[in-house]
């Protein structure tokens, strides 16, 4: 069996196990995992739409609900299949988890595309300059390489200031200050 996914169903068991903060009880038989950087229902993009209603009922019967710029546009595709394959799991073990079906994700999916971020391409030649690889470094841990051009300069310090924070609650190693400099540098920089 994968090693990740052995990983995976270890923390997940000893989070809706475990009766500490990091779970409380939701529906019947459910424990929610409260994610330290989720969204609520009417804080998601396009609050009124099909697709961050079902986000809404099927996410968050089990976590406060992410926000889709968490991931990116191609990223989510992925990120949502595993999540249906923990949903299935948790299916298997508490009758009151209720799964999409397909129709809905399919509609859920293309939400969570329609306001994923923008990642960079694979061929843009941002990939050569040499600080690229501190934002790889630091980025591509948990989602993929934003496209600098999809916010205003003066936004990536506060952005990259939050993902530090979220790098801290989740227990990685911080950005050095030289380190949030360099990413910040890259992701702001004025390009022709």
């Amino acid at each position: 069996m994968n090693l990740s996914f052995l990983r995976l169903i270890m923390v997940v068991s000893i989070l809706f196990c475990s009766g500490s903060s990091t779970a409380g009880e939701w529906g019947k038989g459910i424990k929610r995992i409260v994610l330290p950087f989720g969204l609520t229902a009417n804080q998601l993009p396009d609050p009124q739409s099909k697709g961050a209603a079902l986000l809404a009922s099927y996410c968050g019967q089990c976590h406060n609900l992410p926000s889709p710029k968490m991931h990116s546009t191609g990223d989510w595709p992925m990120r949502f299949e595993k999540m249906m394959d923990h949903a299935m799991l948790m299916a298997g073990t508490s009758p009151d988890v209720k799964i999409p079906v397909d129709k809905e994700k399919k509609e859920l999916v293309s939400y969570l595309e329609k306001n994923g971020f923008r990642e960079l391409p694979a061929n843009s030649p941002l990939r050569g300059e040499p600080q690229v690889f501190n934002v790889i470094w630091f980025c591509s841990v948990c989602h993929a390489v934003p496209d600098p051009d999809q916010f205003p300069a003066k936004e990536w310090g506060k952005i990259v200031d939050r993902m530090n924070s979220y790098r801290k609650k989740q227990g990685r190693e911080e950005m050095s200050n030289s380190d949030r400099k360099v990413v910040i540098n890259f992701l702001a920089k004025e390009r022709q």
